[in-house]
């Protein structure tokens, strides 16, 4: 009796535990397979729109991706379903090479990854450990609130006064900010502080959807108005009546659909597709968008009207390396969060001071990512850099550094030597470059 077949005779009798396959390979049939023989049923997808509908009703809480030596095959599906699933886990399983976008992707997206040739016994144990996690975070974080905005920063007391101004109004907002700053919380909190806190809060993202479902998501329809259409649907216009609407991503927005919404922006009615009567909406519509609404404005992929018509009040949320003296803070109340209640879990110096020096392009989202891995990958009670997987990141950055030799400044030099505790040949070697030329750079004038 073979291995593979040794361990179905085990995985036999036993309840299949369930997730989330994406991949784009012809060998993702294998792959399903050899998990089948370890108990896990595979939910398996192409694109993050498939993902979507079949993960729609079901409790998953592992995602596996077979990432190709080229991430950007699969890092706008990955986001996609984030957008939609955040609490998912994700586990990467790759053939070894890795450009510098697949770095970047895995350590902002994913808690552990394995490279070929494959080791499943490690495959099945890190599913194990992520399945157990994701079962125990709905219960640890159900009723947890991080909804104080943390942090004495002065930006951060910026964005507490300017909240509290926009929530004492009913006009629309737009936010502004790179992508996991946190704009859904801020909509959420405008949302709770606002004389519309008991109504209902309806949140949708516009570049998540098909361009032939934002219509009718939006908008609504009746019954027979398509084909498909068997019942009425009260779109999220409808749904968000006497609350507030959140439109994310509002750039994504298709030009056609752009025009609707402005009519409602001017009369706050809307008619169902195949509809015939008018519907008067109350609601406070919020927008956010981390890209250049006026660029877009320029390329006319955004109406200026409507540009015009929703940057009133204008919000921008601080990236976070704009706060970064807060990020122990943070850091240390997503732990409180997703800890398990039997395990007490401290961040290590190095931890805290690696976490300082990072440049989090992933932002808050990265941040409560990283120390979600963190908790599933810990071995003692204090979390290491590597638990964080903070270690190959900035490794990766010294890289990138060096890759443009001749750009490298004295600052980013003097960085690498204070990460190695002036160690000037661990520096040298994290920047890959001789002692002499270290040396060298040191005594380059500033430009």
């Amino acid at each position: 009796m073979n291995k593979v077949v040794q361990k179905e005779t085990r995985a036999a009798g036993t309840m299949p535990r369930h997730l989330l396959l994406l991949s784009k390979s012809q060998e993702v049939t294998d792959v399903s397979r050899r998990l089948a023989a370890y108990g896990w049923h595979c939910l398996t997808a192409a694109s993050g729109h498939e993902a979507i509908l079949k993960l729609s009703g079901q409790q998953l809480g592992v995602a596996v991706a077979m990432l190709c030596p080229r991430a950007d095959t699969l890092s706008s599906d990955i986001a996609l379903i984030q957008s939609h699933f955040p609490h998912l886990l994700w586990i990467a399983l790759t053939d070894g090479k890795l450009d510098k976008a697949c770095q970047w992707l895995l350590s902002a997206r994913f808690i552990d990854y394995h490279h070929s040739p494959l080791d499943w016994d490690s495959v099945n144990k890190a599913l194990g450990h992520a399945d157990g996690m994701a079962k125990l975070l709905p219960v640890k974080t159900a009723g947890v609130k991080i909804t104080d905005i943390l942090g004495t920063h002065p930006c951060i007391i910026r964005l507490k006064q300017d909240i509290q101004k926009l929530a004492s109004t009913d006009e629309t907002v737009l936010l502004s900010g790179e992508t996991g700053t946190g704009k859904g919380l801020c909509a959420k909190w405008l949302h709770r502080m606002s004389a519309r806190a008991d109504g209902p809060f309806i949140a949708l993202n516009c570049g998540a959807l098909p361009n032939g479902l934002i219509q009718s998501t939006l908008f609504g329809h009746e019954k027979g108005a398509f084909t498909g259409a068997d019942r009425q649907y009260q779109g999220h216009i409808e749904q968000a009546k006497d609350g507030v609407l959140f439109l994310d991503e509002i750039a994504d927005l298709p030009l056609e659909l752009q025009v609707n919404l402005l009519h409602f922006l001017d009369d706050r009615q809307i008619t169902r597709i195949g509809g015939k009567s008018p519907l008067k909406i109350n609601c406070r519509i919020i927008f956010a968008t981390h890209q250049n609404l006026e660029k877009a404005v320029d390329d006319g992929t955004f109406r200026e009207d409507l540009y015009h018509r929703i940057n009133v009040l204008r919000l921008h949320v601080p990236s976070l390396r704009e706060y970064c003296t807060e990020v122990r803070l943070m850091a240390e109340a997503f732990l409180a969060q997703l800890s398990p209640p039997n395990r007490s879990l401290s961040f290590s110096d190095s931890a805290i001071a690696t976490m300082r020096h990072y440049d989090w392009p992933g932002n808050v989202r990265e941040l409560q990512n990283r120390i979600r891995r963190a908790v599933i990958m810990a071995e003692t009670s204090l979390i290491t850099p590597d638990d964080l997987g903070l270690s190959v990141a900035i490794h990766a950055k010294h890289r990138d550094l060096v890759s443009q030799r001749d750009e490298l400044d004295v600052e980013a030099v003097l960085k690498a030597i204070s990460d190695h505790k002036h160690n000037m040949s661990a520096a040298a070697r994290a920047l890959n470059i001789s002692r002499s030329t270290l040396y060298r750079l040191l005594k380059k004038e500033p430009g």
